[in-house]
C-alpha cells in the first residue's frame, strides 16, 4: 500500500491562556510540516471543557483544512476537573447547597436552562458541547488503505460502544490496516507513576480483544508520555502508541507522534514541538 502519514496529537489542556494558545499554534505548525494524510487527536483538548476553550482548539484544528481528522474526547473535555495536568480529578460537590441543587436541578431558583437546540442549550450538555464542534464521540475513518474506529472512554468504556467498534473492525476490508483510538491508556508507561484512572477499565481484556480483531495499531493519550509497545498473543502483533502532551511530557518538551504506514512498514516517531526534531519510538518491517 502507498505510504500513509498520520499525526497523532493529544492532551492540549487548552485553557485560553495566551501561552497555551501560542503553544497549540506551534504544535499545529509542526504537524502541518509533516504533510499528514490523517490527523488523530486523542482527547483532553481543553482544560475544563468550557465552550471558549473548545472553540479555540476547533479554530486551530481547522487549519488542517481538507485533511481528514478524527477527534476523540478526553476526561477533561466531558467532566469538570481540577488538579495539574495528568493528575485531574472530578470537581467535588463541596457544599450542602451544591449537593441539593445537584439532586434537584429543577429548583434552580428560576434560572432555567436555555431551550434545547440553541447554542447555549447545546453548551449546557458536555457531550453535545463537544460533538457540536468535533463530531461524534465515537468517530471513525476508512478508505481503501486503513480502517480506524474510536471510542469514548470517559467516564469509562461502555460495553455497547466497544461491541459497536468491534463490529466495525470485523467488517474492515481484507488487507486494510486497522487502527483503534481512545483517550485512556492500556499499558503503564515508563517514567510515569500509574494513577487511578490512567488505564481504561479491563485494559487486559481489551488488549486481548483487539489482538483477536487483528488491530494493527492502537493510539491513545492521557498519560502525557510518548511511548510505543509491540504486543503479541502468538497469532497477531499489534503496536500500542501513547502520545505526548502539549502541557508537558515528563522531563521533555511538548510533543506529538508522527506515524508512517506502508507496505511492510510501520514507524512511530516522537516529534518535538519546540524543534520539530524526530525521535524513533518504534520501527518494524512486518506491518501492513
Amino acid at each position: 500500500m502507498k505510504e500513509l502519514r498520520i499525526v497523532h496529537l493529544s492532551d492540549f489542556h487548552c485553557d485560553g491562556s495566551p501561552e497555551l494558545r501560542a503553544a497549540l499554534a506551534r504544535l499545529v505548525d509542526r504537524a502541518l510540516d509533516c504533510d499528514p494524510d490523517l490527523v488523530v487527536v486523542s482527547g483532553d483538548l481543553s482544560a475544563d471543557g468550557r465552550p471558549a476553550e473548545l472553540d479555540a482548539v476547533a479554530a486551530e484544528l481547522e487549519r488542517f483544512g481538507p485533511i481528514p481528522r478524527v477527534v476523540v474526547p478526553g476526561n477533561r473535555d466531558l467532566v469538570p476537573s481540577v488538579g495539574p495536568p495528568g493528575e485531574a480529578r472530578p470537581v467535588p460537590i463541596d457544599s450542602d447547597l451544591d449537593f441539593f441543587l445537584a439532586l434537584e436541578p429543577a429548583l434552580g431558583f428560576g434560572f432555567d436552562d436555555p431551550p434545547a437546540g440553541t447554542a447555549s442549550g447545546i453548551d449546557a450538555d458536555p457531550e453535545l458541547r463537544f460533538s457540536s464542534r468535533f463530531g461524534r464521540l465515537d468517530p471513525r475513518f476508512g478508505d481503501a488503505r486503513i480502517q480506524l474506529v474510536a471510542v469514548n472512554s470517559t467516564p469509562r468504556l461502555r460495553p455497547n460502544e466497544l461491541e459497536r467498534a468491534a463490529r466495525r473492525l470485523r467488517r474492515s476490508p481484507a488487507g486494510a490496516f486497522r487502527i483503534f483510538a481512545l483517550h485512556h491508556g492500556l499499558l503503564p508507561v515508563p517514567g510515569r507513576k500509574l494513577r487511578d484512572g490512567d488505564l481504561t477499565s479491563r485494559a487486559g481484556d481489551l488488549l486481548a480483544l483487539l489482538l483477536e480483531l487483528k488491530v494493527d495499531l492502537v493510539l491513545h493519550g492521557h498519560i502525557h508520555r510518548a511511548h510505543a509497545w509491540l504486543v503479541s498473543d502468538g497469532h497477531h502483533e499489534m503496536v500500542v502508541a501513547s502520545a505526548g502532551a502539549l502541557v508537558n511530557d515528563g522531563r521533555r518538551d511538548a510533543s506529538f507522534n508522527e506515524i508512517l504506514v506502508g507496505d511492510g512498514r510501520l514507524e512511530v516517531r516522537r516529534r518535538s514541538v519546540a524543534t520539530g526534531e524526530p525521535r524513533l519510538l518504534f520501527k518494524t518491517t512486518r506491518a501492513g
